[in-house]
């Protein structure tokens, strides 16, 4: 019985060491998994995400957040590859202590006519080009902009995917883990624009 315990305690030990190891590789220093990491584009494959608004590696205007008027910020991309049928944007904070980013927006099926979205979107499922918007960190359609501490800094990553398909999601119960997991083998590119928001 004694060493029936004592075996049972090495596959624990074996199990719980296991996980961590997956864990330091995927999710380093306790930092978020992104989405362009669960899914990779094949090939590497690239586009160049841009604001005429947000530069890379700084602070946001304060118009796009909480403390402002909540705009989304208007975004533009390079084209996808050839096979491109859709885009997505999943724009999510990495910088909490945490397996998962916390969600401002996600918004998918966008045509793959698109190079762009333009600033202050409908806060709404359904948007008047067939594009579709998941459940933010509050469980609502649309964007929601950074809330933080007055002189707390926080990183953004505002990521697009170039897919090789529309995906079959209903937007109203859909969130960042069901639109990630219904683009995994799907991204044929992707590119990310990382800004800062230092709360006021």
């Amino acid at each position: 019985m004694k060493n029936a315990m004592v075996s049972g305690m090495a596959v624990v030990a074996f199990v719980f060491l296991g996980i961590g190891s997956a864990d330091a590789q995927t999710n380093p220093g306790g930092r978020p998994v992104l989405a362009k990491q669960l899914a990779p584009a094949r090939g590497h494959g690239t586009i160049r995400v841009v604001s005429r608004v947000l530069q890379a590696g700084a602070d946001m205007d304060t118009r796009f957040t909480q403390d402002g008027e909540n705009h989304n910020p208007p975004v533009t991309w390079t084209k996808g590859p050839s096979g491109t049928r859709s885009y997505a944007i999943i724009m999510g904070d990495a910088s909490v202590d945490r397996p998962e980013p916390i969600v401002h927006w996600a918004i998918y099926n966008l045509p793959s006519t698109a190079d762009r979205v333009a600033e202050d979107q409908p806060k709404k499922t359904e948007l008047d080009n067939g594009a579709q918007q998941g459940l933010n960190f509050q469980n609502m359609a649309g964007y929601i902009g950074p809330k933080l501490s007055a002189g707390e800094t926080h990183q953004y990553h505002i990521q697009v995917f170039a897919l090789n398909t529309r995906l079959n999601l209903d937007p109203a119960q859909a969130d960042r883990n069901d639109i990630v997991n219904a683009m995994k083998d799907h991204v044929l590119a992707s590119g990310d624009l990382v800004v800062t928001y230092t709360g006021k």
